[in-house]
C-alpha cells in the first residue's frame, strides 16, 4: 500500500488503513489540487475525506504531468482499488474532477469489480454532451486568464499579479488539456449518481447536469445549490454536510 501513498499526500498509512469511516475520494477541477478539499478534512464527521493529488501536482510537481486520461485514469483506478480495503467508498468529482471520477468509477465497476457504492458529480454537464470549454489550450495565454476570472475561483491578486501567473499558467494549461482529453467513449455504470448544480453556473446549470442521469442504470438524484461555479467553496461547511448526508444515506 505503501506505493499508492503519493496519490494521498495529507492522509497517513494507518488511516489509509482503517475501515471504520466511509471513504470518499475527492478529484478537483483544472487548476486545483488535492489541498483543494483539506478544509472538508478538518471536519470531524463520519466520512473520510482522501482528497488526490495527480502526478506533476503540487506535492508530485517532481513528476512528469499526464495530460491524456487514458494514461491516467488506470493509475488512479489502480490506487483506490488498493487503499478501499474492500469497504464501501464514495467518488467526488468538481469539475474536471467530475468526469475522472466517472471514468475512474467505470474502471472500478469493470476492471476490479469494486465499484464505489455512489458518485457525486458538481459542475460539470454531462459525458454524453461535447461541450467545448471556452478556453481552448491552442489559445493565448491571455484567453486563459478571462477564462479562469470568469469562473471566479481564483483571487483576483494572482490573477494580476504576473510573476504569479508565470508560475502557475503551464500548470493549469496542464490541467486544461487533460480536461480535453476527456472524451465521452459510452460508458455506463451500475452505480447512484448524485448530482450537484450551482444555480448560477451556466456552463453546467440544472438542466445540463440531469442529463448525467443517461450514465447509469441505478439511481439518479440531482440537486440546485446557490452560487456559480465555485459552490462548494463559497457554501463552506453547509455544502459539506450535504455531501455527508448524500454520502451516508446511499
Amino acid at each position: 500500500m505503501e506505493r499508492y501513498k503519493k496519490w494521498f499526500p495529507f492522509k497517513d498509512m494507518e488511516s489509509l488503513k482503517d475501515k471504520k469511516k466511509h471513504k470518499v475520494f475527492c478529484f478537483h477541477h483544472a487548476g486545483g489540487s488535492a489541498s483543494t478539499y483539506r478544509p472538508w478534512m478538518m471536519y470531524d464527521t463520519d466520512i473520510d475525506i482522501l482528497s488526490i493529488e495527480l502526478p506533476g501536482k503540487a506535492t508530485r510537481m517532481t513528476e512528469d504531468y499526464i495530460s491524456n486520461y487514458e494514461d491516467l485514469i488506470p493509475e488512479v483506478a489502480k490506487a483506490i482499488n488498493e487503499v478501499s480495503c474492500g469497504q464501501d467508498y464514495t467518488l467526488y468529482g468538481h469539475s474536471m474532477g467530475a468526469m475522472i471520477a466517472f471514468k475512474t468509477a467505470y474502471i472500478l465497476q469493470n476492471k476490479y469489480n469494486n465499484k464505489p457504492s455512489s458518485l457525486i458529480v458538481a459542475g460539470r454537464h454531462a459525458p454524453v454532451d461535447d461541450i467545448k470549454d471556452r478556453y481552448q489550450t491552442y489559445m493565448e495565454d491571455d484567453e486563459l486568464v478571462k477564462e479562469l476570472k470568469r469562473n471566479n475561483g481564483t483571487p483576483s491578486e494572482i490573477l494580476e499579479n504576473e510573476e504569479i501567473l508565470k508560475v502557475i499558467i503551464p500548470a493549469i494549461k496542464n490541467d486544461y488539456k487533460l480536461n480535453e482529453s476527456l472524451a465521452y467513449k459510452d460508458e455506463v455504470v451500475d452505480i447512484p449518481i448524485i448530482a450537484h448544480a450551482g444555480r448560477e453556473d451556466f456552463d453546467a446549470n440544472k438542466k445540463l447536469m440531469e442529463r448525467w442521469g443517461l450514465v447509469t442504470t441505478d439511481m439518479f438524484v440531482i440537486k440546485e445549490f446557490q452560487g456559480s461555479h465555485f459552490f462548494l467553496h463559497d457554501l463552506g461547511k453547509e455544502y459539506y454536510d450535504e455531501v455527508v448526508n448524500n454520502v451516508l444515506l446511499i
